[in-house]
């Protein structure tokens, strides 16, 4: 596994001394978890965050220097303080360091530039060896990729500490967002990732022992019984008592992409979090990470989760470094006769082909040197890799050698593997087969979450008793999704079901449901409906720093009739980030409603300038075009969009209609037979080709 901690150079002595401001905020658990105090003082987690004192910055601010074609800066120590000089665009301005962020391999510096703001700067400390390329100052972002007043700029919202870091990295965190004022007042219990990070009455539980009372500190987070190792075809077995099925949600809060849904600190995912879909760019369409989406996303896909394996079976929870090393982590549970064995991995003993993790956690990089593993343990698909664009993990390590090897020498090991079915092949099945991994509960719930999200329309449309089945559903990310699609379908429909989601247990679903519900127009006369517009209210409130939450937030007030107000909300989103497509999308729907598609086509224009190559915003100037019968430009703009989103069928399919429309026969069959190859069971594409 990746080294995600301190190697043994002179950064050690950095954590253990930075670690003495983290140990005065956990001292009441110390008295009778020593051991366990002692673990997490040496991990990352101790160290996620801390005040910039001399312990605890790694960097090079004794006239350290970085320079490139945009941007120069110089570190510099003041007493005990550190201050970055930055000369960018011609314009100089001195910073304080106020906060270190993060240990290994990277330490960024945190920046305060008012309103409650701490922005992370963009050009970061190696703290891996010198031998490995460390020890120097290296820029996150692309030279003269981010300018001020962008986005992306470690000044913009995106590189913003409260809204996008801050829960994660510190414990019992408020963002505390003021709206009118675009202000902070961000509060936190301790600094760093403590104890009531994970155990969320720790201050009570310690309180009650000091009265000779006995409180859990929590929720149970334990791994409980043991795993019994697999023989021949047998999988490995749990024995005894199940773990806690809090531990995985738990600890997939940080460790995640997901959206929080509410400002109280804890919680866990699929509840007061909700997780990120399995939707392209962030994840490939075979499922495998692509973004940094980190781990829980990938972790849900896998039959190790299904099976009940929770973090702490490979990972010590106070450390989190592996519980062994190399292939022993492994085969704790996988028979080492069966698999750590040439006649399994086919390549030579102790060899990097050997170690289970290269095959199946291959690892991508982020923020330019940070190496993380794949976390769905998928078995090696050179084929599917092929269809589906995601990286070979044969070619990873054999470069002199292409996909054709890769799928050759693959198949003549395991003649059978291609038969079995994938996730990228699931999502290629025709209607009745999409409905039967839906309804199939040994399918990843996640993926299943994400079908249906991916088919909604017509699934509300076409089959709202399957929706309605699966919005019962024991798993609470299906419900979640289940309820969002409702909106796709009839308001009556959605007006039955939806009191049901209004009193589900997980916040995540009641909100889908209101959602939903209010899109759609329905309002219910109950207290619970009242209860969960404050919960949504408040959702809204605490996500409109960003440009995302700003658009719900319009959407809710159309919703409402608030028709001039939303369109403020939006501005307001497009001065965060100009870029935002799914601000100016909801924009031109109201422009457009209004007959001011002129004004529609400029918004998507400007919004174009910072990203030129957004499809969904090119096929929408398209149809626009279309309306204009301005055909040239409508055509152009369609076919661009096709061919920079392939994936997408529904543009392509736009693009051979209109083609088809204009009297264009001979192009329309030909685009729409180039879809066919990619989409053979479409049912769309196959009726349009037989009326070509």
């Amino acid at each position: 596994m990746v080294n995600y901690f301190l190697s043994a150079f002179a950064s050690f002595a950095l954590l253990l001394a930075s670690t003495e401001v983290a140990l005065a905020d956990v001292s009441g658990c110390a008295g009778c978890h020593a051991s366990e105090v002692r673990q997490w003082s040496r991990s990352q987690h101790a160290v996620a965050m801390a005040p910039a004192t001399p312990d605890t910055v790694a960097g090079n601010f004794s006239n350290g220097r970085y320079a490139d074609s945009d941007v120069q800066a110089s570190f510099r120590r003041e007493d005990d303080g550190f201050v970055i000089r930055v000369n960018e665009g011609g314009n100089t301005r001195e910073w304080q360091v106020r906060y270190t962020f993060g240990v290994y391999p990277l330490q960024q510096y945190l920046i305060a530039v008012g309103s409650g703001r701490l922005q992370a700067f963009n050009i970061a400390w190696d703290t891996r060896p010198e031998s490995e390329g460390g020890r120097r100052w290296f820029r996150l972002d692309v030279p003269d990729q981010n300018h001020p007043g962008d986005a992306l700029h470690w000044t913009g919202v995106y590189q913003n500490w409260n809204n996008q870091c801050a829960d994660c990295h510190s414990t019992g965190l408020k963002r505390n967002y003021d709206a009118e004022s675009d202000s902070y007042d961000t509060r936190w219990q301790q600094v760093s990732v403590g104890c009531a990070a994970c155990h969320e009455s720790a201050e009570e539980h310690v309180q009650a022992a000091l009265e000779g009372e006995s409180l859990a500190p929590g929720i149970e987070l334990a791994a409980m019984g043991g795993w019994l190792v697999s023989q021949g075809k047998q999988p490995p077995r749990h024995q005894g008592r199940e773990s806690s099925p809090n531990q995985v949600a738990s600890c997939g809060r940080c460790h995640s992409l997901r959206t929080s849904l509410t400002d109280q600190g804890g919680g866990l995912v699929h509840d007061q979090f909700s997780l990120t879909r399995l939707d392209q760019p962030l994840y490939y369409s075979d499922g495998r990470v692509r973004e940094e989406v980190f781990v829980l996303g990938s972790f849900e896909q896998s039959k190790m989760f299904r099976a009940g394996v929770v973090c702490s079976d490979c990972h010590n929870p106070h450390t989190g470094k592996l519980k062994a090393q190399g292939n022993a982590v492994c085969t704790q549970c996988h028979n080492a006769a069966d698999f750590d064995t040439s006649e399994h991995h086919h390549h030579p003993e102790s060899s990097d082909g050997a170690q289970c993790v290269n095959c199946h956690m291959p690892e991508s990089t982020f923020m330019k040197i940070d190496a993380r593993r794949e976390h769905s343990f998928m078995v090696p698909r050179p084929d599917i890799s092929n269809a589906s664009g995601s990286p070979d993990v044969c070619l990873g390590c054999h470069t002199d050698k292409n996909r054709d090897w890769s799928i050759a020498e693959v198949d003549g090991w395991f003649p059978q593997l291609y038969e079995r079915e994938t996730w990228y092949k699931v999502q290629q099945r025709p209607p009745s087969g999409l409905m039967e991994y839906l309804r199939n509960p040994n399918a990843p719930a996640l993926r299943r979450a994400t079908l249906l999200e991916q088919q909604g329309q017509w699934l509300a449309q076409e089959q709202p008793s399957l929706v309605a089945s699966l919005s019962a559903s024991d798993e609470a990310v299906i419900r979640e999704s289940a309820f969002r699609v409702l909106r796709y379908g009839s308001a009556d429909y959605a007006g039955k079901l939806g009191e049901t989601g209004l009193i589900d247990s997980s916040l995540a679903v009641r909100i889908a449901a209101f959602e939903s519900l209010t899109w759609l127009g329905v309002e219910l006369d109950s207290v619970q409906w009242e209860k969960v517009r404050g919960e949504y209210e408040h959702f809204l409130k605490m996500q409109s720093d960003l440009p995302s939450g700003l658009v719900l937030k319009a959407r809710y007030l159309l919703a409402r009739d608030f028709v001039y107000k939303a369109e403020r909300e939006l501005e307001k989103a497009l001065n965060k980030d100009s870029g935002y497509a799914p601000a100016t999308i909801l924009l031109t729907d109201i422009l457009r409603s209004g007959g001011r598609n002129l004004e529609a086509i400029d918004a998507i224009n400007r919004t174009l300038e910072q990203t030129p190559d957004d499809a969904s915003l090119i096929h929408l100037r398209g149809l626009i075009n279309l309306k204009l019968k301005d055909y040239s430009k409508a055509l152009e703009d369609l076919e661009r969009a096709t061919s920079l989103a392939p994936d997408q069928w529904l543009f392509g399919y736009r693009y051979a209609v209109a083609l088809f429309q204009l009297q264009k026969r001979d192009e329309a069959r030909k685009a729409t037979r180039a879809l066919l190859e990619r989409f053979p069971e479409n049912p769309q594409l196959k009726a349009l080709m037989k009326h070509l």
